[in-house]
């Protein structure tokens, strides 16, 4: 039994991977890790790093400044932004006071309306022979003429 009792030792120090060759394996897949390692510029193109040609120790401070000249400049925008009346006033925006939900159909209602009306006073137009009667056109105006 001692026999076996030692070759299954030997078995699982076979089977068992020696330290110097985990570290060369380490080695190897860091090695591999490197060669596929994205460039500096790949990263500042994928906005992982800033391009910046301004020292590390410095760059947060650059990012603050830059972040309150954006502020600045959004403040001073918002500030000339035009009120809603001056909107209105130059047909940027329709005056209602109906809610935005209902908006798009009061819009259609109202150019309903305006075609029905439209329609309506083109049915009440007088006839060119009738205006010629009451004197308010010429037979040059219709394009008749006098032979007629």
């Amino acid at each position: 039994m001692d026999s076996s009792l030692v070759d299954q030792q030997q078995h699982q120090q076979q089977q068992q991977p020696r330290p110097d060759h985990l570290a060369q394996d380490r080695i190897d897949l860091m090695e591999k890790k490197i060669e596929r390692r994205p460039t500096r510029e790949e990263l500042e193109d994928h906005n992982v790093l800033k391009k910046t040609n301004v020292a590390p120790a410095l760059q947060a401070k650059e990012q603050e400044l830059e972040r309150s000249r954006l502020e600045d400049r959004l403040e001073h925008m918002l500030e000339r932004r035009p009120t809603r009346e001056e909107l209105e006033d130059h047909n940027v925006l329709k005056k209602t006071n109906v809610a935005p939900a209902l908006q798009a159909k009061e819009l259609e209602l109202e150019r309903s309306l305006l075609e029905d009306k439209l329609e309506h006073m083109l049915e009440r137009r007088p006839t060119a022979d009738k205006l010629l009667e009451q004197h308010i056109l010429t037979p040059d105006d219709c394009g008749v003429s006098m032979a007629e």
